[in-house]
């Protein structure tokens, strides 16, 4: 399980990140003013790979669960299953502790770490652009200021659907950015959201249709 760390300018909070929307399981640990971060590939297996990752994590630090100020949690868009075992773990898990639970929308988050760059290269906008199957896009248009706003709602569409989505974004000056976010862009937004207040629904962001899920892959 790979692990870095770097500094950051936040206040000495200590809050966890888990994201377990995708098939690598990620988690981000702010503590004493340092991030850490762990992922490991999980397949399937979110549920009982969560709580081990979270463990070591915690231990790594020297820390457990009743000592965080703060929970976060990726609400989306990616697999069905994985929103919610994330969503569940830390709605559960700041229910007991009684501390503040942050849900995520993946594609702000990845907005709210490019959203710089996206100005210096002189866009109007950025629209993020997460990755599914099947060669899938989740998209979403932000602002370009230092806390992107949307400009429109999240969007699931099929290959063929981007492909032709994908001239207007660009001709609307929007600087298109695809990546796959995990824990420590669902953190780093996380931690912004807490500092002003504004938490969002504890809510997951189900995008993607149940149907097609159903017909075109294995449910997750």
């Amino acid at each position: 399980m790979p692990r870095s760390k770097t500094r950051c300018s936040q206040r000495q909070d200590r809050v966890l990140a888990v994201d377990t929307t995708e098939d690598v399981l990620s988690v981000a640990l702010l503590a004493g003013g340092a991030v850490t971060r762990a992922s490991v590939k999980a397949g399937r297996g979110h549920d009982h790979l969560l709580f081990a990752a979270v463990d070591r994590l915690l231990k790594k630090a020297g820390l457990d669960m009743k000592d965080l100020s703060a929970l976060a949690s990726a609400s989306g868009p990616g697999r069905f299953t994985g929103i919610r075992i994330g969503m569940t773990f830390c709605g559960v898990a700041g229910s007991r502790l009684k501390i503040p639970v942050v849900a995520v929308n993946r594609l702000e988050a990845l907005a709210f770490r490019e959203a710089a760059a996206a100005r210096e290269a002189g866009g109007k906008s950025i629209c993020a652009v997460v990755p599914g199957w099947k060669e899938e896009k989740f998209y979403q248009v932000f602002s370009c200021g230092e806390r992107p706003r949307p400009c429109g709602p999240p969007v699931w569409t099929t290959r063929e659907g981007w492909l032709s989505a994908w001239p207007g974004v660009k001709e609307s000056g929007s600087v298109v950015v695809e990546a796959v976010p995990g824990a420590s862009e669902v953190l780093a937004l996380a931690l912004d959201l807490l500092s002003r207040k504004r938490l969002p629904a504890f809510e997951p962001l189900y995008l993607k249709p149940a149907g097609y899920e159903l017909k075109k892959s294995p449910a997750g």
